[in-house]
Order: structure tokens, then C-alpha cells, then sequence
């Protein structure tokens, strides 16, 4: 069952990447405009999407490969839970920066922590480092 549950969570966080990076190329004005930034020009657009797109993208091919070479789903959820996890760190560092934390980033917030309880409790339940026979 675990193992069912682990290989459900890579491949639900394998989407959500894949998903949530090309959706940016259907409409880049509506995805900037949804986490509350403003492109000045074309070029900032393109730049958005070669980081945003690049980002998200990479990460759910690598979860995807990751997973298939391993032949295991411990790797894409150690992988995907550690990233959320920055997420949320650097969230909470950017809030504390600029000042506030808006609705947007808590509602994100609330989300990504979710994700990462998820992994976090998948990967524990896991005894993962037999997998990994450099730690042993």
C-alpha cells in the first residue's frame, strides 16, 4: 500500500510540475498577473517564462526520470518534497523581507505544505535508506 501511495504522490507532484509550467505558454500575461507581477516588456515575458516554464518543467521530467531509471518512487519524492520545502522557506523568507505576507502566498503556502506533510510522511514511513546503500 505504501508503495502505491508513494508512487501516487510522484506522479500527482510529477504533474503539478509539468502541468504548472507549460500552462505559463497558453497565456503569460494571465500567469503573471495571477501571482501579482507585471513583465515591462517582451523580454520580460521571455524571461519569465524561461524561468518559471524552465523551472517547473525540469523539475517534473526529472521527478519523471528519476523515477523510471530508479524504478522506485522514493527518489522523485525525496526530490519534489525537498523543492516544495525551499519553497516554502524561501516564501516565508521573502514575506519577512519585503514586509507582509499577501492572500496569494498563504494560499500557496497553505498548499505547498500540504505537499511537503505528504512526502515528508511517505518517505518516513518508507525506511529509505536501505535504498540508498551509501548511508548504510
Amino acid at each position: 500500500m505504501k508503495k502505491k501511495l508513494g508512487y501516487l504522490f510522484t506522479n500527482i507532484m510529477t504533474l503539478y510540475f509539468l502541468i504548472s509550467g507549460f500552462s505559463v505558454l497558453f497565456d503569460v500575461p494571465a500567469k503573471l498577473k495571477r501571482i501579482d507581477l507585471n513583465a515591462i516588456n517582451s523580454d520580460g515575458e521571455i524571461a519569465f517564462i524561461l524561468i518559471y516554464t524552465g523551472l517547473m518543467t525540469g523539475i517534473g521530467v526529472t521527478s519523471l526520470l528519476l523515477q523510471y531509471f530508479s524504478g522506485t518512487w522514493i527518489y522523485s519524492a525525496l526530490l519534489t518534497t525537498i523543492i516544495i520545502g525551499s519553497f516554502i522557506v524561501f516564501r516565508i523568507v521573502g514575506s519577512i523581507m519585503v514586509g507582509s505576507l499577501s492572500s496569494t502566498q498563504i494560499n500557496f503556502l497553505a498548499f505547498e505544505i500540504l505537499e511537503v506533510t505528504a512526502g515528508v510522511l511517505l518517505l518516513t514511513k518508507e525506511n529509505f535508506k536501505r535504498s540508498l546503500p551509501y548511508l548504510s
